[in-house]
């Protein structure tokens, strides 16, 4: 669910997947706090067959991605 794009990480000098959320999923507080939940569970696993969830963040235009 989602879209996800290639980027680079220019800090650390890295190529990351940006996995943007559909609106309908972060359009209310609700939802969003359901997402939260979700990527701090998410987040808590560590598995080689499992992404990485390195951080929640909120795009200039308002679209939410991990």
């Amino acid at each position: 669910m989602g879209v996800v794009y290639k980027a680079i990480d220019e800090q650390l000098q890295r190529t990351v997947p940006l996995k943007f959320l559909p609106e309908h999923l972060t359009s209310n507080s609700t939802e969003r706090d359901k997402l939260l939940r979700e990527a701090r569970a998410a987040s808590a696993l560590d598995h080689p067959n499992i992404g990485v969830i390195y951080g929640l963040e909120e795009a200039g235009d308002g679209r939410h991605f991990t």
